[in-house]
């Protein structure tokens, strides 16, 4: 059979309309369900590092493009605890590779609301717990700022 180039194949309808699905929740495997908890020694953090499209991340006031980071330290700040974990606690800003953990996006969490993104990532994994700093060069300052203008 001779093969057609990809501009004259004609279009042909999909089992799945995508268009029929909530705005917003096709990257969630939770469709239809809410999180309540999370087991082990497993966290869930909201990234709070990056712009509020999520197509960058701030050092120091510098956007740099978010997939040129693919190995960049991350600030999050924990919303969910397995009751195993030991150090971390629900609020805490944490670091971590970029690397390591289970990215997740538009997911419902029980007494939160929608996290848009987010990592589950296992408390081993993550290397400290971070205090804010008031002043106008620290993250958190910056990222705050920005999110209030």
């Amino acid at each position: 059979m001779p093969q057609l180039p990809i501009d004259v194949v004609p279009v042909q309808k999909s089992i799945i309309d995508l268009a029929e699905l909530p705005k917003n929740t096709f990257n969630s495997v939770l469709h239809g369900f809410r999180l309540k908890q999370i087991l082990d020694d497993v966290l869930l953090a909201e990234f709070v590092d990056e712009t509020s499209d999520g197509s960058a991340i701030m050092r120091r006031g510098i956007l740099i493009p978010g997939n040129a980071m693919t190995k960049a330290w991350r600030v999050g700040k924990v919303i969910l605890c397995g009751p195993n974990v030991k150090h971390a606690k629900v609020g805490d800003h944490i670091i971590f590779p970029n690397n390591l953990g289970i990215p997740i996006a538009n997911i419902e969490i029980e007494g939160f609301g929608t996290l848009y993104k987010g990592i589950f990532l296992n408390e081993q994994r993550i290397f400290g717990i971070c205090s804010e700093i008031a002043d106008n060069e620290s993250i958190a300052s910056i990222v705050a700022n920005s999110a209030k203008k």
